[in-house]
């Protein structure tokens, strides 16, 4: 049970989604009470997350999930940017007409896969997480479904994410091969023997790192593949 306990923000966030999701769909012109319900989902979350407040970095989950004092203010910042990124965006969305009940919850399951990713020590966690992140900003890129240009982004930012989706996995895979571990600090014991080969398969998962914060597109890429 101690396990469920701290990850409660995350059950909480779970829980939140699905309950948005029944609302839109049983309750008719119900976008705006999503959404702003969604904000308020947010600010729960950011106390829950809060008030764990752990005295030890917390191991759970077979040492596969960590939480400590970093990951509970990394997990802070990005439940109270959301928060802002919900606020701000509203006079957009209304006056472009794309209010829709999937707004928010698409943003919702971003912010969960982005708190799984922080509190990963695992690589099968993270890859988790990060996937979960991305899937649903595929949807948020393309989400003006009339403007060929969102559909166009949405569609390239699947392809290279996809590309880079790979890389990530070729990387973990050799990481796993000469570290016959996915567990984060396991692997960082055996880096201390295997510096340089170790560093050969970073790089591949920093590719992913690179995409994700827009340092590296894989247009060059793209044009090659096809």
């Amino acid at each position: 049970m101690i396990n469920l306990f701290y990850i409660s923000t995350e059950i909480f966030l779970s829980l939140s989604i699905l309950f948005l999701l029944l609302i839109g769909v049983f309750k008719k012109n119900s976008e705006s009470f999503v959404y702003n319900f969604s904000c308020i989902i947010l600010l729960v979350g950011l106390a829950i997350n809060i008030n764990l407040n752990p005295q030890l970095p917390i191991d759970l989950f077979n040492n596969s999930y960590k939480i400590d004092y970093f990951t509970t203010l990394i997990k802070s910042v990005i439940l109270i940017s959301a928060f802002l990124v919900m606020w701000c965006s509203l006079n957009y969305v209304k006056q472009n007409d794309i209010l829709k009940i999937e707004y928010p919850v698409l943003i919702l399951s971003s912010i969960l896969g982005m708190l799984v990713m922080v509190s990963s020590n695992d690589l099968i966690v993270f890859y988790v997480g990060l996937e979960l992140q991305s899937l649903a900003l595929y949807v948020l890129a393309a989400f003006k479904r009339d403007n060929i240009l969102s559909s166009e982004s949405g569609l390239k930012y699947f392809i290279l994410s996809a590309l880079s989706s790979g890389l990530l996995l070729y990387g973990c895979s050799l990481i796993y091969g000469f570290s016959s571990s996915t567990n984060f600090e396991l692997i960082y014991h055996h880096s201390v023997s295997l510096q340089y080969t170790i560093i050969f398969e970073v790089v591949f998962v920093f590719v992913r790192f690179a995409f994700t914060v827009t340092c590296l597109h894989f247009h060059m890429c793209a044009l090659v593949v096809f």
